[in-house]
């Protein structure tokens, strides 16, 4: 295999590890101080360092790993851009005053550097306009969902920055769950052929297993939304089921992309053993 569908690999096992990380530092924490509420209510706790590691790494992780259709690279790019500021905005808690000084400064520096980020993405897609190459409608929705969404952030930031600690949490928490939940829509075979709009049928082994996996996490949001009013750890739960229902699927997309085929087409002959003599 190149070296690209080595670190490709290496990046998707990251990620899982990243997730194993948050639960074991979340559970250690339990063990000592007790349930909070919601995982980001840890944030106040001694595993609060690991929480904002995780959730930073795995917005780089996503935002590094490209989809299998544009769909689904839309999708991870939305979660990767949204995953920091759950961790840079704690979530509001009763016996904690946010610092809004923090706040501004660390969702600022993640701003600035998106900002920057996306003027190096339009670069690379003007010059492909100016090659005369095709931009899909699905990059197309990326690239504004993006703009839109960072415009929002900056506004909001720069005219009220005691509503943005005490709300942007809840925004970004949300727009970092609902893409998870396109992501393993986009790979059943319905989402390839119908959302995505990939021609023939999905590659996809797993069909059923997707399905079981989406169908949980909406039957799951629906039981502890309709919870809320009568059980205080409804999100912690929600949020628990979430993370490892998206955690189970990457496991089955992992092993569903590797196809022997595909891995023979982008080998290369092992250069290790040629013999070097002139």
């Amino acid at each position: 295999m190149t070296a690209e569908v080595t670190t490709y690999r290496y990046l998707r096992s990251a990620l899982l590890a990243l997730l194993l990380a948050l639960i074991v530092s979340v559970a250690i924490e339990t063990v000592r101080g007790g349930w909070q509420t919601s995982l980001s209510a840890y944030y106040y706790t001694p595993a609060g360092p690991v929480f904002i590691a995780v959730l930073a790494s795995v917005g780089v992780c996503l935002v590094a790993l490209h989809g299998y259709t544009d769909a689904e690279n839309v999708c991870l790019k939305l979660a990767g851009v949204s995953a920091p500021m759950v961790a840079f905005v704690p979530t509001p808690e009763r016996a904690h005053a946010p610092d809004v000084d923090a706040i501004t400064n660390n969702a600022a520096t993640f701003l600035t550097v998106l900002g920057v980020g996306y003027l190096v993405v339009l670069g690379f897609v003007w010059r492909r306009l100016r090659r005369h190459e095709r931009v899909s409608v699905w990059s197309a929705i990326g690239l504004a969902s993006v703009a839109f969404a960072w415009l929002v952030g900056v506004v909001w930031l720069a005219t009220d920055r005691t509503s943005f600690a005490g709300h942007a949490h809840a925004l970004a928490a949300t727009f970092t769950f609902v893409p998870f939940a396109g992501v393993v829509a986009l790979n059943t075979d319905w989402g390839v052929r119908v959302i995505a709009r990939q021609p023939g049928n999905s590659r996809t082994r797993f069909d059923r297993a997707y399905w079981v996996v989406l169908i949980g996490m909406i039957a799951g949001a629906v039981v502890m939304i309709a919870m809320q009013s009568v059980w205080s750890y409804w999100l912690l739960v929600l949020e628990i089921v979430l993370l490892l229902l998206f955690a189970a699927f990457w496991v089955l997309q992992t092993i569903d992309l590797m196809d022997p085929r595909r891995d023979a087409a982008v080998s290369v002959p092992d250069r290790s053993a040629r013999d070097d003599r002139p």
